[in-house]
């Protein structure tokens, strides 16, 4: 119990918050329910009314009531009715959360659970909405309930994507293994299905716009300084899909990406270069020649920075299955500071 508090303690500010936040709204989603179960909230024909009564209404998101309970959008990504998944959802938050938060610092880091929470429910609302409209019953409104921390674990996997693509995830002391680059299509292969068994339409839209949105956010708009995304080609929309077929993927992003620029939605990728050059100028008052040869060499910057996250990665995962193993507790803290030791050398550079 000791070295798990060590643990908590060492984790960054906006992971704790989450974290709490996300216990917290979901035991108080499930307390409602149990105290206060409507009668008869089951039946098929009182869609409405079973969802105006639920005692949860005021936390979890509703396509039919989200005039109403506007909020619900934002908190409904905390809510994870399921026990199951509320224990893997807070796993994954204190560990690959606390992880990217290191990287990323907290502002970034909450900027994007913002994104990765609010954007994917109010997309997945409207996509409700739109089925009701072409010829779905009333039930589709109000017993469709969107939430949950899928969409944010999607989130997740393509932040691990963008910082350590080749890192090696070794589960049973070795004998599961795989690449970090392959987790994104591995989750919203696998997750729909689940969703999708357990009649939750809700969480298995949620994957995929999450999946999605998540990597527009980081490929266009995460802003690092003056310069906005991140444009190098590991981290093309294709290289998220098997080989044989991202040739096909590729076409047809760079057909969305040229109606997207022409829109005035994202920037272009010479102005992206052009968002680097001046960075580079403003931060050294560097000559046009070295600032081009700097740009020249984006590529294996940007692996550098990729091998130091990937070493303060396994050493996070390794130090956690150094002090589970030996139940030491001063294992968790020498952990925490090497990892935060190598992150800040990674922002140094």
């Amino acid at each position: 119990m000791s070295t798990l508090l060590l643990h908590l303690r060492g984790l960054p500010l906006a992971t704790k918050l989450v974290s709490a936040t996300t216990f917290a709204l979901s035991v108080t989603a499930f307390l409602l329910r149990l105290r206060d179960a409507p009668e008869g909230a089951d039946q098929a024909g009182d869609a409405l009314g079973s969802a105006s009564t639920d005692p949860a209404r005021y936390l979890v998101l509703r396509p039919g009531l989200v005039i109403s309970y506007p909020w619900t959008l934002l908190t409904a990504a905390f809510v994870e009715p399921n026990p199951v998944f509320l224990l893997c959802g807070l796993l994954t938050l204190v560990t690959i959360g606390g992880f990217l938060e290191r990287q990323w610092g907290v502002r970034s880091y909450a900027a994007f659970l913002l994104v990765v929470a609010v954007v994917p429910a109010l997309t997945a609302t409207g996509l409700v909405i739109l089925l009701y409209a072409v010829g779905g019953g009333t039930e589709l409104l109000y017993k469709t309930q969107i939430g949950g921390l899928a969409g944010v674990l999607s989130g997740f996997t393509i932040g691990l994507k963008q910082l350590v693509p080749d890192y090696n995830v070794k589960l049973l002391r070795g004998k599961i293994g795989f690449r970090v680059n392959d987790l994104p299509g591995v989750y919203t292969l696998i997750a729909p299905i689940l969703f999708s068994i357990l009649g939750d339409l809700g969480g298995a839209l949620l994957v995929n716009i999450g999946f999605i949105e998540s990597f527009v956010y980081l490929r266009f708009y995460k802003r690092t300084g003056s310069v906005c995304g991140d444009r190098s080609e590991a981290f093309a929309f294709c290289t998220f899909f098997p080989e044989f077929i991202q040739p096909v993927i590729r076409r047809v992003s760079d057909v969305v990406y040229r109606l997207a620029v022409a829109c005035k939605l994202i920037t272009s990728d010479e102005g992206y270069r052009q968002q680097q050059q001046n960075a580079n100028l403003e931060a050294g008052d560097i000559d046009l020649a070295v600032v081009e040869a700097q740009t020249s060499a984006e590529a294996s910057d940007a692996d550098r920075r990729r091998a130091l996250a990937a070493k303060a990665l396994d050493m996070r995962l390794g130090g956690s299955a150094s002090s589970a193993s030996q139940s030491e507790t001063t294992a968790p803290v020498e952990d925490t500071a090497a990892a935060t030791g190598i992150t800040s050398k990674a922002d140094g550079n």
